[in-house]
């Protein structure tokens, strides 16, 4: 049995079916007359009908319809409008109703009409009624997006549909996404809440579901809080992600990584405001077969654990904050240290290797399958220009002058939770990526994010800037925290590494612009593009301030008792 609040809340109501059933009704009543009624009553066939002739016309042509509408289920999930199958179910459902009705209406002893009329009727109706369907999934679709005309939209849809938004309900799905320009955060919002909890059933939780809240942050997988109930009235709360396949194309490969980086932090790793769930999220299994991720038809399926009372940020409060960040992503490097490299697979191969994402965002140029180039001439020329440096730790790794190690490589800001009470960092998340790679690409991709002093797509490239004050407070944690492993190559090619991954990150932001913005979600038209673009400006004021980022470094270095040293000069980039 459901838990009664979420039928309640979450599962579609009888009364919700009743009403579009009402609203299906008037729509035939109104064609109806337009079709029968809407001519001189002494012409035509229907010169001498009378009213009980338009009442057995009407009763048969409806029922046959709503007969075909109930054996097709087009009522058992009203809210589907934008699912495909809902419309070919509907579809169906007219055809096999329509085709009844006019073989009853020329059988049966009634008044008869002409067949075209018959045709026309049911013709209309289905134009009507989908016509109807589509207009609510845009207004769907306006009323998920938080502006100020979905707020009123929401507030029609609940007082009309009895529809909350807000929670998720089933919706619009994906499969109509591309006529109206649905954006990625919306669909995941629009899994139905009922598929949901059938996957929340097959996983080893406790209790009942009674919640259920998308978590936004994160470009690549769908993430929701599930809060259950047990039958001792307590709550527990877990994470759900669907696992995004176009990005990690084997979650085989995903999942067996993941398990082995959690058990292997299992009491290495440990932060200043851990709880005794540890540091790192661990998964929960499916039940029955016990394993680490779950295939349905609405996609791959993992659960883990929840941290409660704790908050995340995209970027810096404080330096206080940043230097946490610098030391729990160097504890984490630290920790992974000791684990054998051949344990673990590429799940994206190539992930950071700033030498073949200018290699991919050049074949992009050349295909341009969605004629975006044309518009990105001077941003590819700042690419261009620099494109003999993006070589520089790639090649260091190939050819064996800094050591190939197990990193985080996704190390933003806003995959360290921070405790609500103490404001100590609790835990490190987001271990999709955790393979073979640089501390360089972690430590620099930390610094483009974190020293920005403007959001990744802004838009005024007025604001975006490298702040030299939390540049200084994440190296000193970082190093702090992993420096005595770093090898002096390593250090020497540090202030470079900030400047090679945000290159890296504007390539990538312009490459996916290009290919039509396929791999990270966006919310609007062109932001892949301002991302590009606050990335191309962030690393033309890190170039400025590279003198000083290099005296930072060596101050650190020389408070540690590291023994590397930075020369004056640039490598050649090469």
């Amino acid at each position: 049995m459901f838990n009664p609040i979420v039928e309640r809340k979450y599962i579609e109501r009888d009364n919700n079916r009743v009403l579009l059933m009402i609203y299906d009704f008037i729509m035939f009543a109104a064609v109806f007359v337009l079709v029968f009624l809407m001519q001189p009553s002494d012409m035509g066939e229907m010169a001498d009908f009378r009213w009980y002739d338009y009442l057995i016309q009407f009763v048969l042509a409806y029922g046959c319809l709503l007969i075909a509408r109930l054996c097709f289920r087009c009522y058992k999930q009203i809210l589907r409008y934008g699912n495909m199958r809902a419309f070919a179910r509907l579809m169906a459902a007219e055809f096999t109703g329509g085709a009844v009705y006019v073989i009853l209406e020329r059988t049966l002893p009634i008044r008869r009409v002409l067949s075209i009329r018959a045709v026309l009727l049911i013709l209309l109706d289905y134009a009507v009624i989908l016509t109807a369907r589509i207009i609510y999934y845009y207004i769907y679709l306006q009323a998920a997006r938080e502006t100020a005309l979905g707020e009123v939209l929401r507030r029609g849809l609940e007082m009309a549909c009895g529809v909350d938004v807000e929670s998720r309900k089933a919706g619009a799905v994906a499969s109509m996404s591309q006529i109206f320009g649905m954006d990625e955060k919306t669909r995941a919002r629009n899994i139905p809440a009922g598929d949901i909890i059938r996957v929340v059933r097959r996983f080893d939780v406790r209790g009942d579901v009674t919640d259920i809240r998308q978590i936004t942050k994160g470009y690549i997988n769908k993430t929701y809080r599930i809060e259950t109930k047990d039958e001792d009235g307590r709550t527990h709360k877990y994470t759900l992600q669907r696992i995004n396949t176009d990005v990690f194309t084997d979650p085989d490969v995903l999942m067996d990584n993941y398990i082995k980086v959690t058990q292997h932090l299992q009491g290495r790793f440990l932060l200043s405001g851990h709880t005794k769930k540890g540091s790192n999220p661990t998964i929960k299994p499916v039940l029955k077969n016990g394993k680490a991720y779950l295939r349905t038809d609405s996609g791959c399926w993992r659960m883990m654990n929840y941290f409660s009372d704790i908050y995340s940020m995209d970027i810096p409060d404080s330096s206080q904050t940043f230097y946490e960040a610098g030391k729990s992503f160097g504890l984490f490097l630290k920790a992974m240290s000791d684990m054998d490299i051949s344990e673990l697979k590429d799940t994206i191969p190539n992930f950071h290797n700033t030498r073949i994402r200018y290699r991919d965002l050049l074949a992009a140029i050349d295909d341009d399958p969605y004629r975006r180039v044309k518009d990105v001439v001077d941003e590819i020329k700042f690419i261009k220009d620099r494109s003999s440096r993006y070589g520089l730790i790639a090649d260091a790794l190939e050819s064996g002058r800094i050591p190939k190690r197990i990193t985080h490589n996704d190390c933003n800001l806003n995959n360290i939770l921070f405790s609500r009470q103490t404001h100590e960092p609790v835990a490190v998340i987001d271990l999709d990526t955790v393979m073979t790679g640089s501390p360089l690409y972690d430590y620099g991709d930390s610094m483009r994010i974190g020293t920005n002093t403007a959001t990744d797509d802004e838009t005024d490239l007025s604001k975006v800037s490298c702040d030299l004050r939390l540049y200084e407070a994440y190296a000193r944690g970082y190093l702090e925290a992993c420096g005595d492993i770093l090898t002096e190559e390593e250090l020497k090619l540090m202030p470079y590494a900030s400047i090679i991954i945000t290159s890296e990150d504007g390539i990538r932001f312009l490459m996916d612009h290009i290919n039509g913005d396929t791999y990270y979600i966006t919310e609007y038209a062109g932001q892949n593009l301002d991302r590009c673009r606050t990335q191309l400006k962030l690393v033309e004021d890190m170039e400025k301030k590279l003198p000083q980022i290099k005296e930072i470094l060596r101050k650190i270095y020389a408070e540690l008792g590291f023994k590397a040293e930075i020369a004056e000069e640039d490598p050649e980039w090469n």
